[in-house]
């Protein structure tokens, strides 16, 4: 599980936010998980802090229930990211990582497939996608 989210979050930072990209669901994901990393722990001490002022302790078991459960929404976030970061590509973004790739290698860049997996992944796009949006123009991409 821990793995997971170490790529996930790796897999996050590498995601290109850009135009080309935004109908994905990492572009919304991404950002999200970004901010409720900054937000939710603040809204977790203000739920703590709040809901023992107003219920009083002997409720506290639904208390930390309820902070805890702030807490882990920007890893559930990161965990999905790790497990998306390595599913194969559909074969329409297939097509477009390998004429991206095929782009890039014209260009003089080189940039080849991990041998150890059988197709392309979303990291692996996530990859050629950053180079191509810094090598490339525009309209090629």
């Amino acid at each position: 599980m821990w793995k997971a989210i170490r790529r996930g979050y790796r897999y996050g930072q590498l995601w290109p936010q850009h135009a080309v990209v935004g109908n994905l669901p990492e572009a919304r994901v991404i950002p999200a998980t970004k901010l409720g990393l900054k937000l939710l722990p603040l809204a977790a001490a203000a739920n703590l802090f709040v809901q023992i002022q107003y219920l009083g302790l002997e409720f506290l078991p639904q208390i930390i229930a309820g902070t805890l459960f702030l807490l882990v929404l920007p890893v559930q976030g990161y965990y999905w990211l790790g497990k998306r970061a390595y599913v194969k590509l559909p074969p329409n973004l297939e097509a477009w990582y390998f004429d991206l790739k095929e782009k890039l290698n014209q260009s003089g860049e080189d940039i080849r497939l991990p041998g150890h997996r059988p197709g392309p992944c979303y990291i692996d796009l996530a990859r050629v996608l950053k180079k191509a949006l810094s090598v490339l123009p525009p309209h090629d991409y």
